[in-house]
Formats: C-alpha cells, structure tokens, sequence
C-alpha cells in the first residue's frame, strides 16, 4: 500500500479539534483577563469546558465585555454634553462644593449618577404617573393626535393588535400632516410581533422605522443577546412617556394568559424631556438612522411651572459604569427607614444581596413585590426562589402577586426618593440590556408610589420560610441548577 503523504494522515476532525481547543483557550484567557465577578467567570468557565456546544455560543452572544469594546458608537451621554454641557458643568461645579449641610444622601446619589451617566439634575418638571393601560394610552393617542413638528417612539415590544392598529391610523395621519414621525423597534422584542402588513403600511405612510441591533442582520444578529429594553415617547420635543409599558393590548385587559395586567408608566413635561429626547437620538443613531442637527429636538428652556427635581438615567452593557444597578444599591445602602421594591422578577447579584441583608438587619424595612404563580417566564421565577431564604431570614418580606400580572418596576427609599422606568430588578436588565429610569426626589411624589406598593400589596401573598422548606428537593435542586447559570441567561 502506498503511504500517504504527510498531509493527508490527518483528518478533518483532528483539524477542527484544534481549532477547537485553541478557541477554548482565547475565550478561557479573555474571561481571566475581564477581571468580572467571581460568580460569573466560574458560571462562564465551567459552561465552556462542561457543554462547549452551549458555552462557547453563549460567550460570544452574552459574555463579550463591552464596556472595553463598545457595541454602539453613540451614548446619550455624548448628546447631553453636546446639547447640555453649561448645565451638566454647572452641576458639577455646585456639587464639587456643596456646603457640609447639604451633604446628604440624596446629593451623593445625584453626584453618583451624574458622574457615572452624564444624569442632570433637571428642576422644573411635571409627572404625571400611571397605573392603568387604559389610561396611558388614551392620553397617548391624545398626545398624538395633538402633534405638530415631530413624534419619537421607542419600544421594547410592539403588537400590530388592536391597540397597534389604533396608534398605526393616528401615526398616518399625522404623518399625511407633516408630522416627522420616527420609530424604533428592539429587534428582539419585537420580533414576529408585528405582520409584514403592518410594517408596509408603515412605511408607505413616510413613517421612518428602524430595528436596534437587528437579529436578523449579518452585522448585528449576533448580538441579539443584548436588548434594548426603553419604552420612550417624545412628541414636539414638549412631552414625553416613559416606563414599563410595550404598545400591546395585554397592558390594558391582561391579554390571554391574565385576567388583569399590573404596571407602572410616566408622562413628563420639562427639562427632563429635552433628556429622554437625546436618549431616543442617540438610540436611533446606533440604528442607522441619520440626526442632521440634534438641538433641533432638545428644547433646553421648555415652557412649564414645575418643580420637580428628577434625574434620567440609562444604562447598557457598553456604558462605562452600570449606573442603574449602582443607583438600586445606594438606595437600597443608604435607607434609615424604609425600601420598597416591586419588580416582576428577582436575580440578583451578590453586591444587591448583601445591601439588602445589611439593610435589613440593621432595622430597615425592606419590602418586595414580585409576579407570582403563574408568572409569564418560569426560569426566572425558580431562580428568584434561591434568594428568598437567606434575605427571609435576614428580615426581608417577599410579596408574590397574585392578581394577574405584575409588570410594575420601581423603587422607593425612606418615602424621599423613588426611581421608576424599564429597569427590573434583575442581571439582565442591571447588565445587558440598554434601560432608562427617572429618580425622582420629592416626598409628594415618592408617597405616591409609596400608596400604590400599599395597594398591591392587598393583592399579594406573603412568602414564608415554612413554604421554602416544603419545596420539595427536587425543585430545589432545579432552581439551583438554574440559578448557576443565571448571569449567562
């Protein structure tokens, strides 16, 4: 038999092994390299040796640090220095010297958020909050309808139902009108929710519309891990709407898997518009779409008598700082009195856990509301069961709705300050989703929340230690397992 040459006695596969092992070797040297939580490298590392076919995909989709690499170019903070930058100086000036008695925790909060996202401290707003869809989007249509120069809308989801349909007539008109009305889909979240019907008419109506990080893009579809979870509305540059509310008639009659649906939204007038409108520039941008001149739609001295103090902030995996998750843990650290949370769902990381604990054990009340069974994701609700016993124990009371379902997503501290928006408390929303909350300091508004946790807390039951024990050890242990893998979900 004649010999092969030298070449050819090595197989496809033999090849493949070592790409294999070399790929398995970059990724393992550039977590070490990321320097990240303990928790998450481990979780990370022993997917990628344990079940390479799921680990290595799940690095590239969930695990690139983008911090050090950026996914999108454009950041709202680069728009709120280049519309806003006297103002943004002037704050720091102030807050670089603030006399000793005002050195409280809600001036270290404000310093904390400006200096990690750009977040100006705005005076004169009006909020107006809501709990009910039926009531937001009525005003919303209204609004709309009331448009003259420009209507933005941002959304994490977004139906071609009934109440798509009903926004859809009213953006065509106003765009038969003159109106520029811009919209931007997450590709993710609003994959196959909308007929290809719906988007035609769309855009035969000279309504511009645009997917952050497309899935089904050869440039961005790798990136589908990382959503862009902001639901904003900016009309004329006057009025805006944010919070947790997607366009979907579910947010109004529960849909068909609720009876009722439990959620919080937001209408703004003032500075902080100007604020949520760079937001929205700076998200259509990194869409490709094109802004000749922002200022056009930053009114930075808007006609209003309010006199709420707020701040916007946002936060994304490519942000310098997770400004959301370091806000929910100075609230949460620096309470007296009392923390009231309500988030749909609950996966958290060790530095939260360990606030909650300190907090609780030194006497502050802290109070959780979350969606109860059935909620609409199981995973994270199993995960969201493995916290419960130790913060139980600490004197952390668990609330599980049980109404319907609980969407709402905000934090109040001591009946001061709360902070509302499309943050959950949550890794994926604290790390690798692009969110937007408003932080708001003024007790009146704070009670309002406030009031609202106390009613839904009517509609909830209690979680006990008793109920943990019973679980069964089976559904301990699949709740385990799933909480190892938490951070890479």
């Amino acid at each position: 038999m004649p010999m092969l040459p030298f070449f050819a006695r090595f197989s496809f596969g033999y090849y493949l092994n070592i790409v294999f092992y070399i790929v398995v070797f970059a990724i393992t040297i550039r977590i070490l390299l990321d320097n990240r939580s303990p928790t998450w490298s481990l979780a990370m590392l022993l997917a990628l040796y344990f079940l390479p076919v799921i680990g290595i995909p799940l690095y590239f989709l969930g695990g690139v640090n983008w911090k050090k690499r950026k996914i999108v170019k454009h950041i709202p903070e680069r728009i709120f220095k280049s519309n806003l930058g006297d103002l943004i100086q002037r704050q720091q000036d102030f807050l670089s010297n603030v006399p000793s008695e005002y050195e409280n925790d809600s001036v270290k909060n404000v310093r904390m958020l400006l200096n990690s996202s750009g977040a100006i401290l705005t005076m004169d707003n009006i909020m107006q909050v809501y709990e009910e869809g039926e009531d937001l989007f009525r005003d919303l249509l209204e609004k709309l309808e009331e448009a003259e120069r420009s209507i933005h809308m941002e959304y994490f989801i977004w139906r071609s139902d009934e109440l798509g349909e009903q926004i859809r007539e009213v953006l065509t008109r106003k765009a038969a009108e003159g109106v520029e009305v811009r919209l931007l889909f997450d590709g993710v979240g609003c994959f196959r929710m909308m007929s290809r019907r719906y988007k035609l008419r769309l855009r035969r109506a000279g309504i511009q519309i645009r997917y952050f990080l497309d899935p089904l893009s050869p440039f961005s579809g790798w990136l589908l891990n990382y959503c862009n979870h902001r639901k904003i509305v900016v009309v004329d540059g006057q009025t805006a709407f944010m919070g947790g509310m997607n366009i979907g008639s579910e947010y109004i009659d529960g849909g068909k898997r609720f009876d009722t649906w439990r959620d919080i939204h937001m209408r703004f007038k003032g500075e902080s518009v100007g604020l949520l409108q760079a937001v929205f520039l700076a998200d259509w941008e990194n869409s490709g779409g094109k802004v000749e001149d922002e200022s056009v739609y930053i009114n930075t001295e808007p006609d209003t008598e309010g006199d709420l103090a707020m701040q916007i902030v946002t936060s994304g995996p490519d942000s310098d700082w997770h400004s959301l998750k370091d806000l929910f843990f100075n609230l949460i650290s620096n309470a007296n009195e009392e923390v009231l949370i309500a988030s749909p769902y609950f996966i958290i990381d060790e530095a939260i856990e360990e606030a909650m604990v300190t907090a609780a054990l030194a006497g502050v009340t802290v109070r959780i509301i979350m969606a109860g069974p059935p909620p609409d994701k199981w995973v994270p609700f199993w995960v969201a069961q493995t916290y419960y016993e130790r913060l139980i124990e600490a004197g952390v009371e668990f609330y599980q709705y049980r109404k319907g379902f609980f969407h709402s997503k905000y934090i109040v501290a001591d009946g001061k300050v709360a902070t509302a928006g499309t943050c959950n408390m949550d890794l994926r929303s604290l790390q690798l989703h692009y969110e937007i909350n408003a932080v708001i300091y003024d007790a009146v508004e704070a009670e309002k929340f406030r009031s609202i946790f106390e009613e839904n807390l009517t509609d909830c039951r209690k979680v006990s230690l008793e109920e943990l024990e019973n679980l069964g050890f089976l559904k301990k242990l699949r709740n385990s397992i799933f909480r190892i893998i938490a951070p890479l979900l």
